[in-house]
């Protein structure tokens, strides 16, 4: 059996703090997958699939998202840490060099999606202040977030509570204005539900959900961050049960409902114009200030995207710090617990947001989100494989069966749908009308990853780390029996 037993996962990791609650989880994942590919992105899925089309797609990626969470809640109840998926990787998956990519390649995309919100944010803070250029907001608003980010993981914890609070009541409002409009409606015997126009439930044939899944998966990524938040909050082994089967439910409630309006009011084939749907229902409903309102709240999911991104980075960069898979500095924490130098590093980059200065912030914008776009289906199967191989493992009686505080149900068919539906909307992608483009950037990225691996493996396995930064192999043991039946 392997060296870890059922020890308390309730101890502080090295030099991070338990400073989130289970509020600021809570809050951070429901938060954390609305944002604007909801509200603006769904006007896409809208037009091309039809409502009926498009309810069925957020609905399927949406138990994606739920199964996804059940293979995560595993793992993190058993071994809570900042790392998450990266570095249950390299505890579970075949070769090290599984870990090494999908780290450095998570690592970038959030980078990437750090200098996309920025530019958006500061798009739309530009539109209230046109005198002032759309670069100097990016840098306004990124260094508030790492000064934030720099004082506490309880203080990222907070701020991202209430920007998630806006996103969250913005629904409820939605979905409330929704109802008084159908309700209005139903009285009126001129009027027909938009959910099945012209006698036919999917005007475009039904394939086309296939194609419109990467838009609609999209939207639900990010909600793995609930893994790396794991590793700093309280008492994780009692909290992540109690909160991964509620987020997921809440989220699809959340989506269903808000989809749903839409589906039954909003004009089937209206072309998208950049103006959210949900502006559209709002002035319908004769709220006053409808854009205003709107304009705000998408203000607040661009910042709030901004936040995690910072948070969720720098946490992945501490990660592969102490794997021994980047500079050894990454993994130093101040007094407050936080790897400073993994902020930092982070922030500098996605100074690239202040290329908006040459580059219109709309185009920058859009090329920053397409060459990561993908790199979430990689997550949410890595989440999924390693589900599977320790529950295998569990069953073997390679590792101690009370690891398992928390038990995806159904194994191994969760685990492998995870897998299935993800390499699916991934293969799909490459078909759609940009997804060559995508495909060979994010290749491009892959293939300078793997060169890096060959390059620099014996660096960082010659470097020295103390005791208290051993290796995962050496204080947890691989689920790799070696030739005489023994775990590594």
């Amino acid at each position: 059996m392997s060296t870890l037993q059922a020890q308390s996962p309730a101890e502080p990791e090295n030099g991070l703090r338990r400073n989130l609650k289970k509020r600021h989880l809570l809050m951070m994942s429901l938060g954390g997958t609305i944002g604007t590919g909801l509200f603006i992105g769904i006007a896409e899925p809208l037009n091309s699939v039809g409502p009926a089309g498009t309810l069925l797609a957020y609905l399927f990626a949406g138990a994606i998202m739920l199964a996804t969470m059940m293979c995560l809640g595993e793992l993190s109840c058993a071994f809570p840490h900042s790392g998450s998926f990266q570095h249950y990787a390299l505890m579970f998956l075949p070769n090290p060099i599984w870990s090494y990519t999908i780290g450095w390649l998570y690592w970038l995309s959030w980078v990437f999606s750090l200098a996309a919100e920025l530019t958006a944010a500061g798009f739309i803070a530009h539109q209230f202040f046109p005198v002032i250029p759309v670069h100097f907001f990016c840098l306004i608003i990124l260094v508030v977030l790492m000064l934030i980010n720099l004082c506490s993981a309880k203080s990222f914890g907070e701020c991202e509570y209430w920007l998630s609070a806006i996103k969250v009541f913005a629904i409820v409002l939605f979905i409330a204005a929704g109802g008084v409009m159908i309700f209005s409606l139903s009285g009126d015997t001129s009027w027909h539900p938009t959910l099945k126009s012209a006698g036919l439930w999917f005007p475009h044939g039904w394939e086309q959900i296939l194609v419109c899944m990467t838009i609609v998966i999209y939207s639900f990524q990010g909600v793995e961050l609930v893994g790396n938040a794991a590793g700093e909050t309280e008492s994780p082994h009692i909290v992540l049960p109690r909160v991964i089967l509620g987020i997921g439910l809440r989220i699809i409630l959340f989506y269903g409902l808000a989809i749903a309006v839409l589906a039954l009011v909003y004009p089937q084939g209206k072309i998208p114009d950049g103006t959210s749907p949900f502006v559209w229902v709002f002035s319908r409903v004769g709220m006053p200030g409808a854009d205003l309102l709107m304009t705000l709240v998408i203000f607040s999911a661009a910042v709030s995207a901004a936040n995690s991104a910072i948070y969720a980075s720098s946490r992945m960069l501490w990660s592969m710090s102490g794997d021994r898979f980047a500079p050894r500095f990454f993994a130093r924490t101040n007094a407050s617990g936080v790897p400073v130098y993994a902020i930092l590093i982070t922030v500098i980059l996605a100074l690239v947001s202040m290329l908006t200065r040459y580059i219109p912030a709309q185009k920058f914008y859009i090329l920053l989100i397409a060459s990561t776009g993908q790199v979430g289906c990689l997550a949410w199967i890595t989440i999924g494989w390693c589900q599977y191989r320790f529950r295998k493992a569990v069953n073997d009686g390679k590792y101690s069966p009370d690891l398992l505080r928390y038990r995806s149900p159904f194994f191994p068919w969760i685990a492998r749908f995870v897998i299935v539906t993800n390499v699916a909307i991934m293969v799909g992608t490459w078909f759609s009308e940009k997804g060559g483009v995508i495909m060979l950037v994010e290749l491009a990225f892959m293939v300078c990853i793997l060169i890096s691996w060959f390059v620099l493996k014996p660096a960082l396995r010659t470097e020295e780390v103390g005791d208290s930064r051993l290796s995962v192999v050496k204080k947890y043991g691989t689920v790799s029996p070696s030739s005489d039946g023994k775990i590594k």
